[in-house]
């Protein structure tokens, strides 16, 4: 015979978790609410590449976008502003520290420390092998403590827009963390049209975000971002 008494009890206990979970939550969104002033995104060619027409990219950047305020750090810009037009947005390509991290001198990010959130997009250019997790995390790890001395930073980490194991490492690395996490990798695998194929002959620049493509990235990390602004 069930014990009505005691399934109650269990899903009235399990209703209280959901809400304290919930509401601090809540109380932790709140509390960085009106304290974002400077926000930092770090990626790579998705967010700035210089002109090289060797390649037929003619601009300066995100890859692929057919104009500056196409791409998505750009929309994603606009976005913020039309929240708080005073809060200052900074990007930078650290393509280089995913092509060798074991390597990479962080001193190169000086001028990037103690943003008030910063946006980690990275993956599409870290070449995955067997053993190499380890490595890598340590230094995504590295990377993040350095940006974020103080731990007093909103760190919010994405996956690449292009499929790689890469993603799930740094998926549960987020979860590790506990920082907040956005996919965007299903964009470029389920829809051909987010991507910029046929649009440019070299196939590394037209795998880059459409222009809808860099829409689409921009709205899904806003979803997160405007929670604490």
């Amino acid at each position: 015979m069930i014990d009505v008494k005691k399934e109650m009890n269990s899903i009235f206990l399990l209703l209280l978790a959901s809400i304290l979970s919930l509401s601090c939550t809540t109380e932790q969104e709140s509390q960085t609410r009106n304290q974002v002033k400077k926000i930092l995104i770090l990626g790579n060619s998705i967010v700035e590449h210089p002109a090289s027409p060797t390649i037929g990219w003619n601009h300066d950047w995100g890859m692929a976008a057919s104009a500056k305020d196409s791409d998505f750090v750009h929309r994603l810009e606009v976005l913020i502003h039309t929240v708080n037009p005073s809060i200052q947005v900074d990007w930078k390509s650290i393509s280089a520290f995913e092509r060798n991290y074991d390597n990479y001198d962080l001193s190169e990010l000086s001028g990037y420390r103690d943003f008030d959130m910063i946006i980690l997009k990275i993956s599409e250019n870290v070449k995955h092998a067997q053993g190499m997790e380890e490595s890598f995390l340590n230094h995504y790890n590295l990377l993040v403590n350095y940006l974020n001395p103080n731990g007093s930073s909103v760190v919010i980490i994405s996956e690449g827009f292009w499929p790689t194991p890469v993603n799930e490492i740094i998926k549960r690395y987020a979860q590790k963390k506990d920082f907040p996490f956005i996919r965007l990798s299903d964009l470029f695998s389920d829809d051909e049209s987010n991507s910029a194929k046929g649009m440019f002959e070299h196939e590394g620049v037209s795998n880059h975000p459409s222009d809808k493509g860099m829409r689409n990235i921009a709205t899904r990390i806003w979803e997160v971002v405007k929670a604490y602004l």
